[in-house]
């Protein structure tokens, strides 16, 4: 088969926005339909609405169909939320033969990886959860530690130190049922964080250790990568939603106009403005406009901000309080990212004080009617269907899905990527 379709399906509280591309045997991307509908029915992260969720899935496929000339299949669908958690967590499995000890081979670890998944099932309330991805982090062989790759050493047993995320099974479900309402077969779920830094985050970031910052419209995520390992996630229910309604009360002003003025006017330093520049604004139901200094929606924007930041940070340092050394400091994206001066925040006034990113998705890779995604409110999606193209890459040759390993976790080591592919969809 020369290529695979492969649909990307970001669910945002602001827009669903779908990318169907083409994967070719030479491993080049082709960008062949995107598809943007209005998010109607999901609440920072959660289905609220199901039938509204299903329509707006619907609508964001059918157009990006339309375009694409083919239909959407190989779906991967990004999810975020308060309703998930991550753990690390370990597995340990014996492997002597009476006395004598044994040589690894992939039955060991494929079995080390299921006792550490079984562990997180004994707990109280696993059974409300559902593992999205078990992400090894290293292996022990009996007193070695720190191993990468164990397959072929020997040892009396194998310990491996995982990172796993879990979501909540009615919400999973929920979504596979607007899916299916929608008429579109069973997606693969994927955390959409993982996603993001899948397209934006480099090999050396992840190494010296960075922050990942999401800003949506509905809601804040934040990774922490260090040493290459995933370390951490947490999700906030604050977003960009919050300046636009910060600006709709405090300029009164309808919250369509609201929006208008945080793309064309929102600055996180209002010191940076000239005082003396006035701006229309809108008024409510017929009202005669008004104009009010740029300083004033900079002020409003700032302190918003301000909060956002604040609960990251504050959220944050009880998974991980050593954000010294994160060398690499923070990368952020998301659509609330390209507020001017934003990263003056995160560098100086935030409790974070650390270098900032404005990250991009990678689009280098892409070929198609891509333009219009160099941007990054579409950093998830993007980096979604890279996700998808890696896993499916992978399936082509003989092996199973990857759950949870791509771009961004295989740079632990050139070794160990080859198990990992196998023992991640266990």
């Amino acid at each position: 088969m020369s290529e695979r379709v492969i649909t990307a399906i970001d669910l945002g509280s602001s827009k669903i926005c779908v990318i169907i591309a083409l994967l070719h045997d030479n491993n080049k991307y082709e960008i062949k339909g995107v598809g943007i509908s209005e998010s109607r029915g999901i609440e920072n992260g959660l289905v609220r609405d199901l039938q509204r969720t299903a329509e707006s899935i619907n609508s964001a496929v059918e157009k990006a169909q339309e375009q694409a000339k083919i239909a959407a299949d190989n779906i991967f669908v990004a999810v975020s939320g308060q309703h998930i958690r991550n753990k690390n967590t370990e597995g340990r499995v014996s492997i002597a033969i009476g006395n004598q000890s044994c040589e690894i081979d992939q039955s060991h670890v494929d079995s080390v990886i299921n006792d550490a998944k079984n562990s997180i099932k004994r707990e109280v309330g696993s059974e409300r959860l559902e593992i999205l991805h078990c992400i090894p982090q290293d292996f022990d062989i009996d007193s070695q530690k720190g191993i990468l790759n164990p397959i072929g050493m020997s040892g009396f047993s194998v310990t491996v130190h995982t990172h796993i995320i879990l979501a909540e099974t009615n919400h999973l479900r929920n979504i596979r049922k607007a899916f299916e309402m929608s008429g579109l077969t069973e997606p693969t779920i994927v955390l959409g964080s993982i996603a993001t830094a899948e397209s934006i985050t480099s090999e050396d970031e992840r190494r010296l250790g960075c922050i990942v910052l999401d800003i949506g419209q509905g809601t804040s995520e934040l990774m922490i990568y260090q040493s290459s390992y995933l370390k951490t996630y947490l999700c906030i229910p604050k977003g960009g939603s919050l300046i636009t309604n910060d600006l709709a009360i405090g300029l009164r002003t309808p919250p369509s106009a609201a929006e208008n003025l945080k793309i064309d006017y929102a600055n996180a330093y209002p010191a940076a403005l000239n005082p003396e520049v006035m701006v229309e604004i809108e008024g409510i139901g017929g009202r005669q406009a008004q104009r009010k200094p740029h300083t004033l929606i900079a002020e409003i924007v700032q302190t918003r901000l301000n909060d956002i930041l604040d609960t990251c940070y504050k959220g944050i340092l009880g998974d991980f309080n050593r954000l010294d050394t994160l060398t690499a400091g923070m990368v952020m994206t998301g659509g609330t990212s390209l507020i001017e001066n934003i990263q003056y925040l995160i560098e100086d006034e935030s409790g974070f004080n650390l270098p900032c990113r404005i990250a991009y998705p990678e689009i280098r890779r892409l070929s198609g009617a891509y333009s219009t995604l160099d941007n990054p409110m579409y950093s998830c999606v993007i980096g979604l269907l890279y996700y998808g193209m890696n896993s499916e890459t992978k399936n082509t040759k003989g092996r199973p899905k990857s759950k949870g390993q791509s771009k961004v976790f295989s740079n632990i080591g050139k070794t160990f990527k080859n198990i990992f592919t196998k023992i991640s969809e266990l």
